[in-house]
């Protein structure tokens, strides 16, 4: 875990609000403070990679959907593709996503917001580029001449919601993840 307690305290109230602020259909799914994670159980559940559906505009607008390879660190999610991608191209005329990971009925999490580009050269980009290197063995730059877009989706404009559904055969409700 990579988070800060600060960090941790900037997603858990960013989750409240977004708790606060869903409709009543939203609020019997999620059930907020029965049902719904915390935001130390969402950074646990997020470590390490893990494939996330993104959903970005192509550049006419249409909505893409499809999943990436997804990384969570200090409040943001971060995914990566070639600069000359239809998402990319998309996302710089409309820097709006939404993401969502989920693993069967047993939890949702998803964000949703300006999805920020992170080119070479990016103060931000250090951190995510050597994970990447970690993980894959080589940064996501050496993969395009075209260059490489990291997305960033920032916590002050992405909600996220999580939603935990967890049942065993007894109808009983595991404990949270």
């Amino acid at each position: 875990m990579r988070e800060t307690a600060e960090e941790i305290a900037v997603l858990q109230a960013l989750i409240d609000r977004s708790h606060n602020a869903t409709g009543p259909h939203m609020r019997s799914i999620i059930h907020p403070g029965k049902h719904s994670l915390t935001a130390r159980q969402v950074v646990r559940l997020l470590e390490g990679m893990k494939t996330v559906a993104v959903a970005a505009p192509a550049p006419n607008g249409d909505p893409l959907v499809a999943p990436m390879d997804g990384w969570f660190l200090h409040g943001k999610f971060f995914f990566s593709s070639s600069g000359d991608s239809i998402r990319i191209k998309g996302l710089r005329k409309r820097p709006r996503a939404s993401i969502a990971y989920l693993e069967g009925e047993r939890f949702l999490i998803s964000a949703h917001g300006h999805a920020e580009p992170m080119f070479k050269g990016h103060p931000d980009v250090g951190e995510i580029d050597a994970i990447f290197r970690g993980h894959y063995g080589a940064s996501a730059f050496d993969w395009s001449d075209e260059g490489v877009t990291y997305g960033s989706m920032r916590i002050p404009s992405s909600p996220i919601r999580g939603r935990r559904r967890c049942s065993r055969a007894n109808g009983e409700r595991e404990a949270p993840p």
